[in-house]
């Protein structure tokens, strides 16, 4: 007999129908390690951001090459480790059209969005993210997810449009309790089962679902959007629930860690250097038990004030105060803030590489775009903004390259991006930033 994911033990508990379903098991997946062996699905490619403020040191984060086995950078020296499944995206420009260059905010809007904004913390169209949640998030337990390194309950860069904002965890011990806490069972032990709270709401949701199809007759087109736009959620909460129905399929062996401390919340240097790596290590475990296929980690938000104690400027003062050292070429402590930045990126791609799955790793079946603000603080430059992809998208891009846009737009990412992660579009962006042109040089 051939057992699959789906094979459930039945019998009869009391003269009612019962069934047990089977734990993960080695001959589920396929000879590849690539898919489940009986149903041909796919272990999902997940997508996530990573958004750190005021950009990196053109000198020691550019390379000269491009393509592969391009040279080592200084403020790159954390990703090495990784370099063989990281992109290096340089010479990408944010263009404005007839807009004005808001100061820390068009580059992150012209990047997530394909357009140059028109106000200031103010998405003129839902982040990429988002669209992408639209085709792979309905199949996991939470539709997104997003959480802010300092604390901010502000610094989310998710939306759906306009000035609401997806709002973030805004600590490891709340990130937890989303993914792990109330509602939570582990798809790896052999005792899960459907939760019956979700049970409960379904048959609640069920029931009045007819009386919802009537009100929406009888009431004018204004309350009818408002219902309608009311509804989209509890059809999002009902998609919630199926999922909490169904036994994730996971291929990733991991431990669900206990709950972790309450860590102080602030954008302290030292403490982000204890803070990211926990976010990080939730986030791998929370996508490799399915519990959500994306997410938007903030180090920190676009003009960034993050801090090493004992140092009066935060970092974005330090763009604009500290003075270029004639020797070095480059203002030397605004080049270490950007350091810390890659530095806590480093911490996520290695979260998501440690974890086993399938053939390779969670890295591998994933596609994280990590991304700022401008490619210069002190001038607010939005041409050059510095981009970086890691993973391969489960095989769809190539990894280990410098790319260099050379003053095209910073939307030819985002339009290769979605491509990758299997949306059927051909061009994306609006006027000067719309385009057709995929990044070839590391589409595989």
């Amino acid at each position: 007999m051939i057992h699959t994911r789906r094979f459930l033990l039945r019998g009869l508990f009391h003269g009612s129908a019962a069934a047990v379903s089977l734990p993960f098991l080695d001959c589920f997946l396929d000879g590849n390690g690539r898919a489940l062996a009986a149903t041909g699905a796919a272990i999902p490619t997940r997508f996530g951001t990573y958004f750190w403020g005021c950009g990196l040191t053109r000198s020691l984060f550019l390379p000269k090459t491009v393509g592969a086995n391009y040279e080592d950078m200084p403020q790159l020296e954390s990703l090495k480790p990784y370099k063989s499944k990281v992109n290096l995206l340089s010479g990408f420009r944010a263009y404005i059209d007839d807009k004005p260059n808001i100061q820390h905010w068009t580059g992150n809007a012209a990047i997530t969005t394909g357009m140059a904004p028109a106000e200031d913390f103010k998405f003129d169209a839902k982040t990429i993210d988002q669209t992408i949640a639209d085709a792979i998030g309905q199949g996991s337990r939470f539709r997104s997810i997003e959480v802010a390194c300092s604390g901010n309950k502000r610094e989310s860069y998710s939306s759906l449009g306009g000035s609401n904002i997806n709002p973030p965890e805004v600590s490891p011990l709340g990130l937890y309790t989303r993914l792990f806490g109330t509602g939570f069972q582990d798809p790896s032990k052999a005792d899960w089962k459907p939760s019956l709270e979700a049970m409960l709401q379904k048959s609640v949701l069920s029931v009045v679902a007819d009386d919802r199809k009537l009100l929406a007759k009888g009431v004018g087109a204004g309350d009818r959007a408002r219902l309608d736009q009311y509804f989209t959620s509890v059809r999002e909460l009902e998609n919630s629930l199926e999922v909490q129905l169904r036994r994730p399929e996971i291929t990733a062996k991991v431990e669900i860690p206990a709950a972790p401390e309450e860590l102080p919340m602030n954008k302290s240097v030292p403490n982000l250097r204890k803070v990211t790596p926990v976010i990080a290590k939730l986030i791998a475990i929370g996508l490799a038990t399915d519990q959500t296929r994306v997410f938007n980690m903030a180090y920190s938000e676009p003009a960034s004030t993050i801090y090493m104690p004992g140092d009066s400027r935060p970092f974005h003062q330090s763009t604009h105060e500290e003075p270029v050292d004639d020797a070095l070429g480059y203002q030397p402590v605004t080049s270490k803030f950007s350091t810390y930045s890659m530095e806590a990126f480093a911490d996520l791609v290695g979260a998501l590489d440690g974890i086993k799955e399938g053939d390779g790793t969670l890295l591998d079946h994933s596609l994280v775009l990590a991304y700022t603000d401008t490619s210069n603080a002190k001038l607010h430059a939005v041409d050059g903004i510095p981009m970086l992809l890691a993973g391969s998208a489960s095989g769809r891009l190539k990894t280990g390259i410098h790319c260099a846009g050379v003053s095209s737009t910073v939307a030819r990412v985002g339009l290769t991006i979605q491509q990758a992660m299997g949306l059927s579009i051909d061009r994306w962006g609006t006027e000067s930033n719309m385009t057709n042109k995929p990044l070839s040089e590391i589409v595989a």
